[in-house]
């Protein structure tokens, strides 16, 4: 009988003993997995605001359609510009002069002139010398800016690239894939919102957002953990989305002080669809 009750109180100690190792364990075995799942979904998100930000240069605006960005990404190509001369700002107030000239801007009247135009003007120069052999304007600019050279070596090559090989050069990247959020056992894809905002001009802001809930990628390793993270992360307001209540009518809710009831959702997010952010990660 002595010897039973020795042999129950030692399993009792190590039972007691992996409980205490588990306890201490299991925070931990969570954290490490989080971080692992969190990095992987961080890279995704940068996949998609990659892709965002050439279609906005390609369209002047963004896409909220997985469809008509992955078509982009398959299909379209972009171009790198190689120069031999760099302009400098004494330059570029001499051809915003020449500018204003050739399409009559009034004086008082800001030309406006980005670098693009700027080297096809040069180029128009020096298309004209060489047909007139006369040289005066183009030398006149390189005498502003001794440091690039003579501006008759002036060029601008444009090379062509599958914008796919320019995103993920380098990178055995499954495209089809990029609209999903990793680690869902649902199959579920990111959120892709798209938006705008008027400034003061009267001109237009175009805003994308990409986002995940954490609960979407950061469940089945933990229950427990995963619930204690969710609440302790809630007060990051970085870190959340607000989803409005609704009622029966599919009204938003309010509460007795008249102020709107909203879930708030621990999410990982790029860029935003509520103010202009360059479109960054709440991550940073």
């Amino acid at each position: 009988m002595k010897n039973l009750l020795k042999v129950l109180l030692l399993v009792l100690a190590i039972v007691l003993v992996l409980t205490n190792v588990r306890s201490v364990l299991s925070p931990i075995d969570f954290k490490t997995e989080r971080l692992k799942r969190d990095s992987v979904v961080i890279d995704r998100l940068v996949k998609i605001k990659d892709a965002e930000v050439q279609y906005y240069k390609a369209h002047g605006q963004y896409t909220d359609s997985f469809d008509s960005l992955l078509n982009f990404v398959k299909n379209e190509k972009i171009y790198i510009v190689n120069k031999a001369y760099e302009l400098n700002d004494r330059q570029l107030e001499k051809i915003a002069s020449i500018k204003r000239e050739k399409e009559k801007i009034k004086a008082g009247v800001e030309v406006n002139l980005t670098i693009d135009e700027a080297d096809n003007i040069v180029l128009g120069l020096l298309e004209k010398a060489k047909t007139t052999d006369k040289w005066a304007d183009i030398d006149e600019l390189s005498a502003m800016n001794t440091h690039s050279g003579d501006l008759r070596n002036f060029r601008r090559d444009t090379i062509w690239f599958a914008l796919m090989d320019t995103l993920y050069r380098n990178i055995n990247f499954p495209i089809d894939s990029l609209p999903y959020i990793p680690f869902n056992t649902k199959g579920e894809k990111f959120e892709l919102l798209t938006g705008s905002i008027q400034k003061a001009s009267g001109d237009y802001t175009y805003l994308f957002e990409a986002r995940a809930d954490f609960v979407q990628y950061l469940q089945g390793i933990n229950d427990q953990e995963l619930a204690n993270y969710i609440l302790e992360i809630k007060k990051n307001v970085t870190q959340v989305r607000r989803e409005p209540v609704l009622d029966e009518k599919g009204e938003p809710k309010f509460d007795e002080n008249n102020e709107e009831v909203v879930n708030i959702i621990p999410c990982r997010r790029v860029g935003s669809v509520k103010e202009p952010n360059n479109n960054a990660g709440n991550w940073e």
